[in-house]
């Protein structure tokens, strides 16, 4: 349980607000907020003001842990700064451990791979395994052979592309450069799909 200093600034109609509201109380961190749209006149000027003070864009959301300002919807930002580690966290650690030495390092947005770590998580939940998840399994392993991460397509990708498919593994090479092609072509037949 951390003891910080968390402090939400947020609007009801912002879907990122919500989702670091139950993010929070999901991990059961002791935070407080207040909702922007819901006050009138003064209060919300005075609101406005102090936000203001922590981020001069006042854009939302916008959270505050022990002073330091997050702006925007940065979940694995915001769980660093609050001292929280979930399995995703686990997971980063174990793959990049083992992937590394290989020469496949992840994709260095690291709100981007932390996504990608869910999806593997929510895949392995839902169906036992590590399915790509910017693949759509079947539910049968076997079937899926072929997608399970790392895929059997990532080596061909990154060679050619300097990522795979989903850009969870990337080369050095990758990291280095200031543009990425736009997207990674699929390998994978239409028949396995």
């Amino acid at each position: 349980m951390t003891t910080k200093k968390i402090k939400l600034y947020s609007l009801t109609t912002c879907a990122y607000c919500q989702a670091i509201k139950k993010m929070l109380n999901d991990l059961k961190v002791a935070y407080e907020y207040v909702d922007a749209d819901l006050l009138t006149g003064n209060e919300q000027e005075a609101l406005l003001v102090e936000l203001g003070r922590v981020n001069p864009r006042r854009s939302f959301p916008t959270i505050v842990v022990d002073g330091a300002p997050i702006t925007g919807y940065k979940i694995q930002k915001i769980k660093e700064a609050i001292g929280v580690r979930t399995a995703v966290d686990e997971l980063y650690d174990r793959l990049r451990a083992v992937q590394e030495p290989k020469g496949y390092f992840f994709h260095p947005d690291r709100e981007r791979t932390f996504d990608l770590l869910r999806g593997l998580l929510t895949n392995k939940d839902r169906y036992g395994y590590m399915a790509c998840p910017c693949r759509l399994a079947s539910g049968n392993r076997q079937k899926d052979a072929d997608i399970l991460c790392p895929c059997v397509y990532r080596q061909a990708d990154v060679a050619e592309f300097g990522a795979c498919y989903c850009q969870l593994y990337v080369s050095p090479d990758w990291n280095e450069a200031e543009t990425h092609p736009e997207f990674i072509p699929e390998r994978r037949p239409p028949q396995d799909l």
